[in-house]
């Protein structure tokens, strides 16, 4: 273990040094830049930047001493200066030979400093062909313009205005009097149109102790694309132990590029991951393929079993991406986004930028869509791929669903709108009814504004028909079904809604608005339960929620309403229009008991008449740098608060930043929403609270860390703390966490490992990412910013 840990350490740092900045479409800048610090003694270039050929350009030259020999024989002497374009030259002396018009020379001695936009050299003696611009100085220093990179060498030659050769040179990123790492190399040649330093016969160092050596390195000096090893990350973890990967990234063109990315996993073998990105006339995309042929540790966890997990009976693990959005030409697009992984247990194991775990299941998605003037047909397929067992007979996917909008708004004040869909209810479970759903939903609306108020009323009615099969009469929840139903449910709403504005009293620069609404809504009722429910739950009654038409998602459960919303909005802006505050509360009043049948067990059948869901949200910006968000809903027929949520953020930059959260659920409330059998039965309320902060101990050190802790079942559940150095040479990370693997939902309690992650990285050579933004994402719970 020692040894495979020193080894991988070293070959790290070689492949480090082959990094070539390359990755495309808006590259991060180096995190080092971030530090003003390790930018005091770089050269600067603060002058406008002169395109195109300089070599015609005039010469401005200044010396203390002139002396001119006939016929071509220049001389100056004393603080020579001499200026052309985006270069300058400085030197003692200078003697400038232009007898032979093939052959005309500058010879240059003393105290030598040459400057342009990219590059900044200094040495004793130099000399330069006026008529090609090549050059030559030793003994020489050079050192990158406003970046880190500095080295010396025996001698330096510029040729064709474009390579700065190197004998015997050096190279580290390292600022002035630091040399924790430097590279040297018997030749070192920087490409100043590739923007490129290539490096032969190479001994990486630390400090004065030769560590590695390479015949041939490569390193950027830009953010420029190019083929090549891009940085490579090492880190270990008590899991999979060392974790080291190096992409391998191929510019194909302009607008295709692609990543492949070999990953050594020392307790689980070698994974390869690929991506491919493409960026056309019509739209962009990618396309993504992880491979793990076999996996040591996941075939030890399957046969004992470890976790209490149910694992697949897969030998080889995997991950297929695909998203792509392409506009195929005016009225026809193309869209998909589809992940799926080999088995439920991957994303626990070995995690992916392309999806979350937190969700509980995968998305395969894929869409054709025609749009005009009048028309929007959507022709969709929606799968799904389960993390649990129990929920993979559970699931409906609709495969496929035609969606049709018509608009007309040719009926002089009136909008005619029709919504249209067809769709194919599909599941896994032997068991559960199949079915054909094809709905036809007319509108007319008719809408009165103003720069103060709106006045929507609209009328219209719903036709549903379903076709179902596979119905077990002898199961208790399907015994009601019907092979062949027709629903049909007219409905009419009114929305009003007015603004009234002041300038508050007491508050000055500020203005006060005061917007109350009022929508009423009526849809008779219709006994739903001879209809499966496919895709219909019931949705979060938050203040917006209020005013919904319906208090469930899909078509399958259409609840007879008779109901009027009201609500009231308060918000506060200053003098520039920015809204600092704003506060709204609101609730559901029935004129009718709202229901969907006689043999359901929703909310709805303990509801009855009168106010029935209050809510309330708010919005604080308590400074620029504070913000505050809270949400409460309140159900009168639980007779208790059902939802809150409350957030609270302090960020004043991107590695500075402090969020305390809460979160509440009411058990009844979430038994009522969730119908599936996998969550059901929850013995206690969902209480939870959370901290996330990062923060800079000193101008090198920063902390990261997270925790999440539910109050009714007196458990974590998640928790990581991290620690990050980084100086202007190199950089480390270090992270402990539980990590949350899964949930028992027998016991009710969470199933974790414990996680400690450990990564290294050269500053200045490619393009490292901010380790803040990096090191937040290491939870269950990733960083999620209210600011936006």
């Amino acid at each position: 273990m020692k040894k495979l840990s020193l080894s991988l350490i070293a070959i790290a740092v070689t492949f480090s040094l082959y990094n070539s900045s390359s990755y495309a479409i808006a590259l991060p800048k180096a995190e080092v830049s971030n530090n003003p610090q390790c930018l005091i003694d770089v050269p600067r270039f603060d002058r406008p930047l002169v395109n195109g050929n300089i070599n015609n350009l005039p010469v401005n030259a200044e010396a203390n001493q002139f002396e001119a020999i006939y016929p071509s024989i220049t001389i100056y002497k004393g603080e020579v200066s001499i200026e052309q374009g985006n270069r300058t030259v400085q030197a003692d002396k200078v003697t400038i030979d232009t007898h032979n018009d093939n052959n005309r020379t500058v010879t240059l001695e003393g105290d030598i400093t040459y400057q342009d936009n990219l590059i900044k050299m200094k040495g004793d003696n130099a000399s330069m062909n006026l008529n090609n611009n090549d050059a030559n100085m030793s003994p020489s220093q050079y050192q990158f313009v406003n970046r880190l990179g500095r080295g010396n060498a025996d001698q330096m030659r510029l040729e064709k205005n474009r390579y700065v050769i190197l004998t015997n040179g050096s190279f580290t990123s390292c600022p002035i009097n630091d040399s924790t790492w430097n590279i040297k190399g018997t030749t070192v040649i920087h490409d100043n149109q590739e923007q490129l330093l290539e490096v032969w016969n190479a001994v990486f160092s630390i400090g004065k102790v030769p560590v590695l050596y390479s015949p041939y390195l490569q390193l950027p000096t830009s953010d420029k694309r190019r083929s090549g090893l891009l940085m490579p990350n090492l880190g270990y973890d008590s899991i999979d132990g060392i974790d080291f990967s190096i992409p391998i990234y191929w510019n194909i063109a302009p607008n295709y590029d692609a990543t492949f990315t070999p990953r050594i996993l020392q307790n689980r073998g070698m994974q390869l991951q690929t991506e491919f990105r493409y960026l056309n006339e019509i739209g962009l995309g990618t396309l993504a393929f992880d491979w793990l042929q076999h996996d040591r540790e996941y075939d030890e966890d399957r046969k004992n079993h470890f976790n209490g997990n149910n694992y697949d009976d897969n030998s080889h693990r995997w991950l297929f991406h695909w998203k792509n959005d392409e506009l195929i030409n005016y009225n026809w697009r193309f869209y998909t986004d589809t992940t799926r992984v080999s088995d439920n247990q991957y994303l626990t194991n070995l995690n992916s930028k392309y999806a979350s775990q937190t969700a509980g299941y995968l998305t395969q998605f894929y869409k054709i869509a025609y749009n005009d003037e009048n028309w929007d047909i959507t022709l969709g397929y929606r799968h799904f791929q389960p993390f649990h067992s129990e929920l993979k007979d559970s699931l409906y996917q609709t495969e496929p669903q035609l969606d049709m909008n018509y608009y007309n708004n040719d009926f002089g004040p009136f909008k005619f709108r029709t919504f249209s869909q067809v769709s194919r209810f599909l599941t896994s479970g032997q068991n559960k009814p199949k079915a054909w759903r094809v709905h036809f939903e007319p509108t007319l609306n008719y809408t009165l504004t103003n720069s103060w108020s709106s006045l929507a009323t609209e009328t219209g009615f719903m036709a549903t028909h379903y076709n179902q099969n596979n119905i077990k009469k002898d199961i208790e929840q399907y015994k009601y079904l019907d092979k062949n139903v027709n629903r049909f449910m007219p409905k009419l709403s009114i929305d009003g809604k007015v603004i009234f504005e002041r300038d508050m009293p007491f508050i000055k620069d500020y203005t006060q608005t005061l917007e109350p609404r009022i929508k009423y809504i009526y849809i008779p009722y219709r006994n739903q339960s001879n209809i499966g429910a496919y895709d219909s739950t019931i949705l979060q009654s938050d203040y917006i929620g209020l005013f919904r038409d319906q208090p469930y998602s899909g078509l399958d459960r259409i609840a007879s309403t008779n109901k009027i919303s009201t609500g009231v909005t308060t918000r506060f802006y200053d003098n520039n229009k920015v809204e600092k505050f704003n506060l709204s509360i609101g609730q559901i009043t029935y004129f009718s008991k709202s229901k969907t049948s006689q043999h359901n067990n929703d909310l709805d059948e303990k509801s009855d008449t009168g106010s029935i869901t209050w809510a309330s949200d708010n919005f604080w910006r308590i400074s620029e740098d504070m913000l505050f968000r809270s949400g409460v809903q309140y159900d009168t027929r639980i007779d208790t608060i059902s939802l809150a949520n409350a957030i609270f953020e302090y960020r004043s930059s991107s590695d500075k930043l402090m969020q305390l959260s809460y979160r509440y659920a009411n058990r009844n409330y979430i038994d009522t929403v969730d119908k599936n059998p996998f969550y059901r039965g929850y013995r206690q309320d969902i209480s939870q609270v959370g901290m996330m902060t990062a923060w800079p101990l000193s101008q090198t050190v920063s902390t990261v860390g997270s925790y999440y802790y539910d109050v009714k079942l007196g458990q974590t559940t998640d928790g990581f703390v991290g620690l990050h150095y980084s100086d202007c040479c190199w950089g480390t990370t270090v992270q402990y966490g539980r990590k949350l693997t899964d949930w028992d939902n027998i016991s009710r309690k969470s199933k974790y490992e414990n996680k400690l992650s450990i990564n290294f990285e050269l500053q200045g050579l490619g393009n490292n990412q901010n380790a803040t933004a990096k090191m937040l994402n290491f939870g269950k719970l990733p960083y999620t910013t209210t600011f936006e």
